[in-house]
């Protein structure tokens, strides 16, 4: 069977769309379709679209769909959704697996106009062309009940949570000597992976760890402009505010070395958006399986895990909820361990490609003999 899976951003950067790659060499002889690289391109036939291209890659992947043929197409996001109405028209008998990572079905005034623009038509495609899909993926249930309500679609979509686990390894002496000047042995240590951006509630978090004093350090990894960078920075000088380090972005290794070594990770969303406010963070279960706790905004998705599960806190008032993790840390690190401990990696792919290919009525066994097609 041969299986292609589209893709318009950098695989290297997304967990999800790596797992759903793994996925698609599950069902067949793949072909992937994109501007970026999968670290491993073993096992997959590469259609590569050239630079970052939007237009480019439309042109491809219409060609890539032309030539191949494929059975079945799985799409990831919004930036596929124009597609949907040429498959129908090119191979009709394809199934159509849509895997929405994002939700983003209503303006979001913080962006460029330009981009406000983009997303508008974007999301015009999606909402016209999803009913043409045989199966809709979303990352959690919050978003897939809005999903079927907002898209009229026949049933609420898979879930597929944002579940990822670091494995690359890191180089313990190299992180050691590189990160020796942020971490403190005597201070209660806190990373965050946003970056920084006024829409990232960078600032507040500073603001909040900075004003605890030097017994608590913030340490912050991620992409930002240079001009948001310089503001930052004097933010933290005129407030005295000297134990919050940016410190740029960095390998997913190190990031994981961080998490590791940290007392807690921040997990935070703005409550603006209905992507926002129903978050799937992948980096709250990066943080799990390193067993550290999390402070998390009172966002839905976030507030349940917390209190269900006691992994963190979940409070928009970042004094508040950093207070409270240490004053039950060492229950909130022994229920992360529990939590970890109870996940089940390779189960949780194998009952999400069983429902894939059972909704689709294909037989495991057939879509793996039929792979070398």
């Amino acid at each position: 069977m041969k299986v292609m899976f589209i893709v318009y951003h950098d695989i290297r950067t997304e967990a999800r769309t790596a797992e759903i790659l793994e996925f698609a060499k599950e069902m067949g002889n793949t072909y992937f379709v994109s501007y970026s690289l999968p670290r491993n391109i073993c096992d997959i036939n590469m259609i590569h679209t050239g630079k970052r291209s939007y237009f480019s890659f439309l042109w491809y992947a219409i060609i890539a769909i032309s030539r191949v043929k494929p059975e079945v197409i799985i799409l990831h996001d919004n930036y596929c959704a124009i597609l949907l109405p040429w498959i129908k028209r090119i191979v009709p008998s394809a199934k159509i697996i849509y895997d929405s990572s994002e939700l983003y079905i209503e303006p979001n005034s913080s962006e460029p106009l330009l981009v406000q623009v983009a997303n508008i038509i974007l999301k015009g495609f999606e909402k016209n062309f999803l009913k043409l899909c045989d199966i809709v993926v979303a990352a959690n249930i919050e978003r897939a009940n809005i999903m079927r309500r907002y898209f009229r679609l026949r049933e609420t979509p898979i879930v597929f949570d944002n579940i990822h686990r670091i494995d690359e390894p890191f180089d313990e002496d190299a992180c050691e000597k590189q990160y020796a000047p942020y971490l403190k042995e005597d201070a209660f240590c806190i990373v965050y992976g946003g970056g920084v951006h006024h829409t990232r509630m960078t600032y507040e978090l500073a603001s909040a760890v900075g004003s605890l004093g030097p017994r608590f350090r913030l340490i912050i990894a991620g992409a930002s402009t240079q001009i948001e960078q310089e503001k930052f920075a004097l933010m933290l000088k005129r407030n005295n505010y000297y134990n919050v380090y940016y410190i740029g972005f960095i390998p997913r290794n190190h990031w994981k070395f961080l998490l590791n070594k940290a007392d807690a990770s921040i997990v935070a969303f703005l409550q603006n958006t209905l992507n926002n406010i129903y978050c799937a963070s992948g980096k709250m279960y990066e943080s799990f399986f390193e067993g550290t706790p999390i402070l998390a905004t009172e966002n839905p998705p976030l507030k349940k895990i917390c209190r269900t599960y006691g992994v963190g806190v979940s409070n928009n008032n970042f004094i508040e909820g950093i207070i409270e993790l240490t004053r039950n840390y060492n229950n909130y690190r022994k229920n992360v361990e529990k939590f970890r401990d109870n996940i089940d990696m390779n189960k949780r792919k194998d009952d999400f490609l069983k429902i894939i290919l059972k909704k689709l009525q294909i037989d495991n066994g057939d879509a793996n003999e039929n792979s070398n097609y």
